[in-house]
């Protein structure tokens, strides 16, 4: 995982709760605020409407999980109960190469931007409360690249927090290589009884369209036993 950013586990339980709680405790500390309340938030398209793009079978772009928190999960699972008949493949990249993207096309500059704490996000968290945050999107510790990137939040708080030149610059380089991975982008189809462990401070993640068929994951979120290092953004 320190390596690609993700692992996928063949012939796991997923339909089994004590199992899969302890294969995750293996690595991270299993967390119910943040995924619904819950240590098992069921994935399944029940509407194109949803509030919740991961509840409908649309394409959901490159993001982080839990931007709303001060400190993001590190980690994100995912059981496969079930998956579609086509479509809803995971897409990871990771924030290293996404960074070395940044620099080839917006340069040293813009990446030096993107570290600065002045993006906003939402702030939902039971220990810092509600409201607005100004945080980093991408920044080096040693020689690890941790980002927090929701497009879709940016896009709206930006166009009421504005940024200056430079970082709205940035932003947009940002978007641009977010919205062109293929390059540097790993896609995995989950099987029954798959399970991937995604790093949530190191890579982003993404989801295909769904195609027909019934889908049902379990997400689950944790914090790394050992990688407190990363909780920088």
């Amino acid at each position: 995982m320190r390596e690609d950013g993700f692992a996928l586990v063949k012939n796991v339980p997923c339909s089994e709760d004590a199992e899969l709680v302890a294969f995750l405790g293996l690595i991270a500390v299993p967390s119910a605020p943040g995924n619904g309340d819950t240590l098992f938030f069921d994935i399944s398209p029940s509407s194109s409407r949803s509030d919740d793009v991961s509840g409908t079978s649309a394409e959901f772009p490159l993001h982080t999980d839990s931007t709303f928190f001060s400190v993001p999960h590190d980690v994100l699972a995912l059981a496969c109960v079930r998956n579609s008949d086509s479509g809803g493949e995971s897409i990871i990249v990771r924030a290293a190469d996404v960074a070395d993207r940044v620099r080839a096309i917006g340069g040293a500059d813009a990446l030096a931007a993107l570290g600065d704490q002045v993006y906003p996000f939402y702030l939902r968290d039971p220990l810092f409360g509600h409201g607005i945050q100004l945080v980093p999107i991408l920044v080096a510790d040693g020689d690890e690249w941790c980002i927090r990137y929701r497009g879709d939040i940016l896009t709206k708080l930006t166009e009421r927090f504005e940024l200056d030149e430079a970082h709205r610059h940035a932003l947009s380089v940002l978007n641009q290589v977010v919205a062109e991975p293929e390059s540097c982008a790993a896609q995995v189809r989950l099987e029954t009884d798959d399970l991937i462990i995604v790093d949530n401070r190191r890579a982003l993640h993404a989801r295909t369209a769904l195609g027909p068929g019934e889908r049902r994951l379990r997400r689950m979120k944790g914090y790394s036993l050992n990688n407190s290092s990363w909780r920088i953004i």
